[in-house]
């Protein structure tokens, strides 16, 4: 017997678009049947277009802190290495209460945004000189108590970080906070997914920061110890420094160190790749793995540009994130990826398949593959999948007369503004008329901790 029932006018289905669907929900908001609406009664009515939640599968919550004041005006040379010093500076100061705060905001941007389930890559697991909480999953349980709060679908990655770089022992001091024993950071897996065990909603898995933070016997251990179901997150080969250091101390590239030395697959998200030499884009491609894409955070660091369209030519999955939170907008992400390969190879239209123009392959093929990234069973709208809704707005002008294979192509290119109506995951409704359902709570709590920390 259905939980709840959904009726949407027009709704994207893995088939193509429908009309008069009734979806029907069991008691954990997944969809065990759709049919013709038939005129029954229903909990939820969605008259505009909707379309599978997007899934983010890379993001650092606390940097939304940072949004806008990490230009700076300084003469030198600015870039990844100098934005990280600048992040190092907010890291230390935070409080468990204002991660907290500060996570469920972003968490409700995210959903009004149109993500409904998140990966967070979570690393702030200390106090500023590197002392444990009482409680060593403390920052942890912020978290998802953050996710809880703001109803979005959360994967928690808690992070492995044990050195400053290649062929380093150990930290620097800003690092402290970070770092965590093999033994520690796998006590707070476990704690991790005790949390998570018997939530609809809520997901875990490890995160070995990096091959320059995680020396190759410390990784080899940590993929030993681990539970081989859950998925794995690594960033890599996001700068050419960081390639040529690995070169340098590992004899390989990144990728191609991680395709010859460990059993790269389906449950590994490699996030950024950006730094791949064709062979080694092949391989990993064909490995199973999926590209953990952050265009908007990308350009603003100077990364470097990933080369998608030969990534899914060879096969490859892609899922895109928000990262640092600069930018939180599914649209623009995917707009940035598209536009990036018009600008090199000068022409239009480039990330698309056969059967779907560029912003509907983009929108379903991130939604899908972010969803597998992060392991949660979303990215569709279909029978055992959750109901993770976006629900567009048919009042919207650039919406209101479109047809059907032209409503993703203005969403993904026009931008989201004003064109969410209403969001829902697991079926229940996270905003409204396009606000998030606790805004005005949770925009006040991150207000405060952002005062309190510019005026410290």
């Amino acid at each position: 017997m259905a939980e709840r029932r959904i009726h949407c006018h027009r709704v994207m289905l893995e088939s193509g678009w429908a009309t008069g669907q009734l979806l029907e929900l069991d008691s954990d908001g997944f969809v065990s049947a759709i049919s013709d609406h038939g005129g029954e009664q229903v909990d939820s009515e969605l008259k505009g277009p909707v379309i599978p939640g997007m899934s983010n599968c890379h993001s650092h919550a606390f940097q939304r802190l940072m949004a806008g004041l990490t230009s700076g005006t300084s003469a030198g040379v600015d870039n990844f290495w100098s934005w990280r010093e600048a992040m190092y500076g907010f890291a230390r100061q935070l409080t468990p209460e204002q991660i907290e705060a500060c996570a469920a905001w972003l968490y409700a941007e995210m959903l009004s945004a149109g993500y409904t389930s998140c990966g967070e890559f979570h690393y702030l697991h200390h106090q500023a000189d590197g002392t444990p909480y009482p409680n060593l999953a403390e920052t942890s349980a912020r978290i998802l108590s953050a996710a809880n709060r703001s109803g979005i679908s959360l994967t928690l990655l808690p992070v492995y970080y044990q050195s400053s770089g290649f062929g380093n022992k150990g930290v620097e001091p800003h690092q402290r906070r970070f770092a965590n024993s093999l033994d520690d950071y796998l006590a707070i897996i476990d704690q991790v997914q005790k949390m998570v065990a018997h939530s609809p909603v809520l997901r875990s898995g490890i995160a070995p920061h990096s091959l320059r933070a995680v020396p190759t016997s410390a990784l080899a251990e940590l993929l030993g110890a681990s539970d081989d179901r859950l998925p794995v997150h690594i960033h890599v080969a996001e700068q050419l420094a960081e390639v040529e250091q690995c070169v340098d101390h590992l004899g390989a590239r990144p990728v191609q160190w991680l395709l010859d030395s460990v059993n790269v697959d389906g449950r590994w998200c490699l996030v950024h790749a950006t730094h791949m030499e064709p062979q080694e884009a092949r391989l990993a491609a064909a490995s199973g793995a999926i590209a953990g894409l952050c265009p908007s955070t990308e350009a603003d660091l100077g990364d470097g540009f990933f080369n998608a369209a030969q990534w899914l030519a060879d096969g490859g999955k892609m899922s895109i994130g928000s990262d640092s939170n600069l930018v939180v907008s599914p649209s623009e992400e995917l707009r940035l990826l598209e536009f990036t390969e018009r600008l090199r190879r000068r022409q239009r239209n480039v990330l698309r398949s056969k059967n779907q123009p560029c912003g509907m392959f983009l929108w379903q093929h991130a939604a899908r593959n972010g969803a597998r990234a992060i392991d949660q069973p979303a990215g569709r709208i279909a029978k055992g999948c959750r109901a993770d809704l976006v629900e567009l707005n048919p009042d919207h002008p650039l919406l209101a007369s479109r047809s059907e294979e032209s409503i993703l192509e203005t969403v993904v290119f026009s931008g989201l503004e004003g064109m969410i109506r209403s969001v829902f995951v697991a079926g229940n409704q996270v905003v409204s008329d396009g606000l998030h359902v606790n805004h005005e709570l949770l925009a006040g709590a991150f207000k405060e901790v952002s005062g309190a920390l510019l005026q410290a």
